[in-house]
């Protein structure tokens, strides 16, 4: 075990489970090689997923919100923030600060302020897309030391936006293959959540915003019922925690609307993630816009094809024709055509299936990119913080 660091992690997300069990993974890697870990986080809940030794640090600044909502208040929470982390890095004596998306605009400032090295871990160069994107990277991009992208697809834009290829590290995503694989359907569960025996199944793990999508699965099933009228759909996920219940609301008055209250299961959030792809044929990702998406690495890893949109770094993760099947946005008669061919082709899924986990062994394997990723952040620590502007 080499010279203990402390970490200080920056992470805005709803907790270190669900939507970013990444984050996780990477507190319980730095914490098993000795380093002192800080987490940051809007949030208070889910503290019972850090290790012991790991201490949690909650600045409501860091709550992200849509940048479209209210831009100029968005501004200055991200200002506050990156304030705010400046202190906290000072007061704990971090060595790194690592901040776990490239949303939050300004928060790698407190590097600046703390005088300590920042990694960002871009998880798909929203900034892109977002209202003059371009111009707020230009500030932030002088107080990063290193982007750690988790898609290639990452790279150019980063590279167009001035920042030196050796100051990118490419480390993907990962899942835990031995947690996430093949298995025998667990009728028990089947039961539980009141599926049919005699039908098949397709469903999505995902969380009830508009940007996943699940209303766009919900069209598609209304559809892919005609095709395959004994089919059943499981959308397992919740709301996250600062986004209101309208959504989820609107998603379960159009399954009534449509009729498909025999067809769709809503199981909520749940934890048992592995058991539940068990029992699906299909694996859907409806989403509207993704990154590096873990959910679909976690179906690829039990051997299930996944359908999706083009989008982000879908065609990334899923191979088109290689481990599963990718439609144009938002095409929900496309989408469910591509379910249907292949509920009716079961060499095609085992396929699929098969291709899908072989390549998440090989690319995605949660041990050994978390592992790169600390030693990353190991050598970030460990290297003089080159100038940056003001």
């Amino acid at each position: 075990m080499g010279r203990r660091r402390n970490i200080l992690l920056v992470n805005p997300w709803h907790g270190l489970i669900g939507p970013n069990r990444g984050a996780a993974e990477l507190v319980r890697e730095a914490a098993a090689r000795g380093h002192e870990i800080h987490v940051a986080s809007g949030w208070a809940e889910d503290g019972d997923v850090l290790p012991r030794d790991a201490r949690r640090h909650v600045l409501a600044d860091l709550r992200l919100q849509p940048m479209s909502v209210n831009l100029l208040g968005r501004l200055r929470k991200d200002w506050r923030a990156g304030k705010r982390l400046g202190a906290l890095a000072r007061q704990i004596a971090a060595d790194v600060i690592v901040v776990n998306t490239e949303s939050l605009l300004f928060a790698p400032r407190a590097g600046r302020l703390a005088g300590r090295p920042v990694a960002v871990i871009a998880r798909g160069m929203r900034l892109e897309t977002s209202p003059l994107g371009h111009v707020f990277f230009r500030l932030q991009r002088r107080w990063v030391d290193r982007y750690i992208a988790i898609l290639s697809g990452s790279i150019e834009p980063l590279r167009r936006r001035g920042v030196p290829a050796d100051a990118i590290t490419f480390i993907p995503n990962g899942v835990d293959t031995e947690v996430f694989c093949p298995g025998p359907r667990d009728a028990a569960l089947a039961r539980e959540l009141g599926l049919r025996p005699d039908g098949p199944v397709v469903g999505t793990v995902t969380h009830l915003s508009p940007r996943k999508g699940a209303h766009h699965l919900v069209e598609a099933v209304a559809r892919l019922v005609q095709r395959v009228p004994e089919v059943q759909c499981v959308i397992v996920g919740g709301v996250v925690a600062g986004e209101t219940h309208d959504y989820a609301e609107r998603v379960r008055r159009r399954v009534r609307e449509l009729g498909l209250e025999r067809h769709v299961v809503l199981a909520g959030r749940r934890p048992d993630v592995p058991r539940l792809l068990s029992l699906f044929d299909v694996f859907v990702l409806p989403s509207e816009t993704e990154a590096c998406p873990r959910s679909a690495l976690e179906a690829q890893a039990c051997g299930l094809p996944v359908v999706g949109f083009r989008v982000g770094g879908m065609p990334e993760v899923v191979e088109d024709g290689k481990s599963g099947r990718l439609v144009e946005p938002f095409d929900t008669e496309a989408l469910a055509a591509c379910v249907a061919d292949l509920l009716a082709d079961p060499e095609e899924r085992r396929r699929l299936g098969e291709a899908g986990r072989a390549r998440v062994q090989a690319v995605y394997d949660v041990r050994q990119n978390v592992g790169r990723m600390v030693d990353a952040i190991e050598a970030l620590a460990d290297a003089p913080s080159p100038p940056r502007g003001p």
